[in-house]
């Protein structure tokens, strides 16, 4: 930003030195109109060279001119608003070179009745170098206007782009600020949610997932589903006799069983120590059994475990159809573990 506001500040300058210039320039367009007036009031000298004075007089009054002395005032008096307008240093010699000879012309029509033709040929000579210088004043002060207009509108391109593409960035890194906590924010809110040794939901996700599973369910008219709370069976011996570190190893494997054999759509999460919960949508208890049931009996469990599994179909509580498996999983476990059994279905 610090760079706009110079290159604002240098396009200012330029914008009020163009201005400063094209006000000069409309006085030298007015100066050009009054020198080239001059310039043809001039081409009647050559009148008052004329050795006849009939022929001088006949040659003035074609010019509109009553007298030589009535021209010279007309000179005088143009030569005089040219001393008024001009502002310009390099013109103020050859204006007042202009003034001597025609003072020097005038002296002479006073003294021999006309003015001396080499004076009026300097004077034409000097009038002719008072317009060259003129104009090539003109034409500089012209292509100088030309330069800083163009430098400007450099510069303003210049901070254009600079500024679009300040903003640009700006918004990059807001956005990218946004996505950065958008995606922490989410990495967080799956670590309170997952269960750090499995990878699988915890309670809390477990509740939140669950419940929102059973309400598409009741909101889509799918009241079909069950859930499965499934416990490794003598889990904390295990632990005792190998250590917390081999128990976490089968926790892990467990873990990996259950995601491989049920559907990509089922909920699983560890919702205990050795607990596991599964909510299989469009899927019957009944179902639900033959599935647990496969998985126990087909060799790829390392560990035996039972299981409590209950329908959903007609319950308006996740927590009330977990009370119910819940149940059923401790009746698996009073009738000798390594088994599943259904739960009554809660009206």
């Amino acid at each position: 930003m610090a760079l706009c506001a110079i290159l604002a500040f240098v396009a200012v300058f330029n914008y009020s030195k163009a201005h400063e210039i094209q006000g000069d320039l409309a006085k030298r367009r007015l100066l050009e109109v009054s020198l080239q007036d001059l310039i043809v009031q001039s081409t009647a000298l050559h009148h008052l060279g004329n050795p006849h004075t009939y022929e001088t007089q006949l040659g003035l009054e074609t010019r509109g001119y009553r007298s030589p002395q009535e021209l010279l005032n007309q000179l005088a008096s143009r030569l005089a608003v040219i001393e008024t307008i001009n502002t310009h240093s390099g013109l103020a010699d050859s204006a007042a070179n202009l003034r001597e000879h025609l003072i020097a012309m005038d002296q002479q029509l006073e003294k021999f009745g006309k003015p001396d033709p080499q004076r009026i040929e300097f004077w034409l000579i000097e009038l002719g170098i008072f317009n060259s210088t003129l104009k090539r004043n003109t034409q500089e002060a012209d292509e100088k206007v030309n330069q800083l207009q163009r430098n400007n509108l450099i510069l303003t391109l210049v901070v254009l782009i600079h500024s679009v593409g300040f903003v640009s960035l700006t918004l990059w890194r807001q956005s990218t600020l946004r996505k950065r906590f958008a995606v922490e924010l989410l990495h967080l809110s799956n670590q309170a949610c997952s269960d750090p040794l499995t990878g699988l939901l915890n309670r809390r996700g477990w509740q939140d997932m669950s419940s929102a599973y059973l309400r598409r369910m009741q909101r889509e008219n799918q009241l079909q589903g069950s859930v499965a709370i499934i416990d490794i069976d003598y889990f904390k011996q295990y632990n005792d006799t190998y250590g917390h570190e081999a128990g976490d190893i089968r926790l892990r494997e467990f873990a990996e069983t259950l995601r491989t054999n049920f559907r990509p759509g089922d909920l699983i999460a560890r919702v205990g120590g050795e607990e596991f919960a599964v909510l299989l949508p469009n899927c019957t208890a009944d179902d639900t059994q033959r599935i647990v049931d496969r998985i126990r009996l087909n060799g790829c469990c390392k560990v035996g475990f039972s299981a409590g599994i209950c329908d959903i179909s007609h319950t308006d509580s996740i927590d009330r159809t977990m009370a119910q498996a819940d149940h059923a999983l401790y009746q698996a476990k009073n009738k000798g573990r390594n088994r599943s059994c259904l739960g009554k279905v809660s009206v």
